[in-house]
């Protein structure tokens, strides 16, 4: 069987800058939305959210590093006889059991983990966009001028 899993030393430094991300959006999210920041505070909040679901997928593919196969046995075992390899990648998290016919499946990342991460990401995204119009619109040229009539 062939792999191509990755080392643990990238995984960890993986899930140690999600959870530093993670832990820096929440300080940062949770007063915004105090100040008033809505829109900058959310944004942050649904990056944080975010960096968790990565971090979890990034957990996952190193606990069962060393069980490569038993997740493979463990997401189909109608197929584990004839995986040939597996892959895996850090962004999006997953780990895959190539099998002999070409074709692959996933093990040991839970499914609704990258559709979430992306999710967040886009409503992330947005806010932070939202953000910055706001930020335009209330300190840019005229601003003053407007305020004062």
């Amino acid at each position: 069987m062939t792999s191509s899993y990755p080392a643990a030393l990238p995984l960890l430094l993986g899930i140690v800058t999600a959870a530093v991300t993670a832990l820096g959006l929440v300080g940062y999210g949770f007063p915004a939305i105090a100040r008033g920041a809505v829109a900058g505070g959310g944004a942050a909040l649904a990056g944080a959210l975010a960096a968790l679901a990565h971090l979890w997928g990034l957990a996952s593919l190193f606990l069962d590093e060393s069980g490569t196969a038993q997740a493979c046995r463990d997401a189909n075992p109608s197929l584990f006889g004839q995986v040939i390899g597996y892959s895996a990648s850090y962004l999006p998290p997953a780990l895959n059991c190539h099998t002999a016919a070409g074709g692959s499946y996933p093990a040991a990342v839970p499914g609704f983990l990258t559709p979430a991460m992306t999710v967040c990401a886009v409503i992330a995204v947005t806010l932070a966009l939202l953000a910055v119009a706001e930020h335009r619109r209330t300190t840019g040229p005229g601003y003053r001028e407007r305020r004062k009539t």
